[in-house]
């Protein structure tokens, strides 16, 4: 009888512990409601130091945007807002694009990058414009700049009311920019 006590009790302890904490454990589990809840609250107002946000253009040139901060719109955000960001863009004829500003707003989903203040674009091949406020599609490779853009290369300058750029042509990397309203162009012919 002995014997059998020293099996059943350690047995039945650990039966009468396991129920114990597998039955409370029901009454702690939140619903999926308020997982939902949950998730959103978290998100929501939560801020990111120095994110990162890495994609692919729809011809497969590889694209990254970083910040100082981000701040998402909820826990499965599609709308971020950013300070300080920049992205660079690596075309595939061999060109990099870089864009910074003092703060902007990244469509997640649709891959749309908005700048505002001191916006300043840079290229490989040595132009730099300067403007206030642009909309950047990384995935489709456009850009439009809908007020004043100062533009400064190594054939000159270009003041204009607005800008325009987008992938034309059949080949990789070709890219066409449309300068709209009072447009002056300081022109150097090559040597």
């Amino acid at each position: 009888m002995v014997q059998w006590m020293k099996i059943v009790l350690p047995v039945g302890a650990a039966v009468l512990i396991a129920l114990i904490f597998l039955t409370g454990r029901e009454r702690f589990l939140p619903t999926e409601a308020e997982n939902l809840i949950n998730a959103a609250a978290l998100g929501a107002g939560l801020k990111m130091q120095n994110p990162r946000y890495a994609g692919v253009t729809s011809d497969g040139d590889p694209f990254v945007v970083t910040a100082l901060s981000a701040l998402p719109d909820g826990a499965m955000p599609d709308r971020i807002d950013l300070e300080q960001p920049q992205a660079e863009l690596r075309l595939g004829n061999g060109m990099v694009v870089n864009v910074e500003s003092q703060s902007g707003e990244m469509m997640r989903t649709s891959e749309l990058l908005t700048l505002v203040g001191n916006v300043v674009l840079t290229t490989s091949d040595g132009y730099r414009a300067v403007t206030e406020r642009a909309r950047i599609d990384m995935a489709q490779r456009t850009a439009n700049i809908p007020g004043a853009v100062e533009a400064v290369g190594p054939r000159g300058s270009i003041r204009a009311d607005s800008l325009e750029v987008m992938q034309t042509g059949a080949e990789r990397g070709t890219v066409t920019a449309i300068f709209r309203g009072q447009v002056r162009v300081k022109f150097r012919p090559k040597q």
